[in-house]
């Protein structure tokens, strides 16, 4: 299992859908080279240096953090039961009212759908609501899913798109 990064109030936390074997060997979130989580940050310019899967301990530094939707390690998502992201979803839900990030990003709406709404689709949801973190779905970054492949960092610059308008927001209020 890999450890969650979360703290208090951060910016965007991260929410993969399960640990495959390979990162959880590696220990590492989206460990393996052809995974474009690290370079989607960098590309959207959500961070502005180049990072490896060794930096998910740096995430918080960042204002990011990083967890999973289900903990168990598995090859591939027929590994996982229903029941396991039904279950994973009351856990998550409980952690994001915990340390209340602005954007609660789902990598991947796989999970998504199947432990909180079915017909969910790309970008920002208007409901399951958890406090004031606003929900978000970019695709799975993982080379296994081809067919969006091509627009994963799109989808990563539109996310910083909303991060940037909700910090402005923000920004707003404190100032008045």
């Amino acid at each position: 299992m890999l450890p969650d990064y979360l703290a208090p109030d951060l910016e965007i936390v991260f929410i993969g859908l399960n640990p495959g074997t390979y990162s959880d060997k590696m220990g590492h979130y989206f460990a393996r080279s052809t995974n474009l989580f690290w370079t989607a940050l960098y590309e959207s310019k959500l961070v502005n240096e180049k990072l490896t899967p060794q930096d998910d301990v740096r995430m918080n530094e960042f204002g990011f953090g990083l967890t999973d939707l289900v903990a168990r390690p598995t090859p591939n998502i027929d590994g996982l039961a229903r029941d396991e992201f039904v279950a994973g979803g009351k856990v998550l839900r409980a952690k994001i009212l915990r340390f209340a990030p602005r954007i609660a990003c789902f990598v991947g709406i796989t999970g998504f759908r199947h432990a909180f709404n079915p017909r969910a689709e790309f970008g920002s949801q208007s409901s399951p609501v958890w406090g004031n973190t606003k929900i978000f779905i970019v695709p799975s970054t993982s080379p296994r899913n081809a067919y969006y492949r091509p627009h994963v960092i799109d989808w990563f610059k539109k996310l910083k798109l909303l991060s940037d308008a909700l910090r402005d927001e923000k920004s707003a209020i404190c100032n008045l």
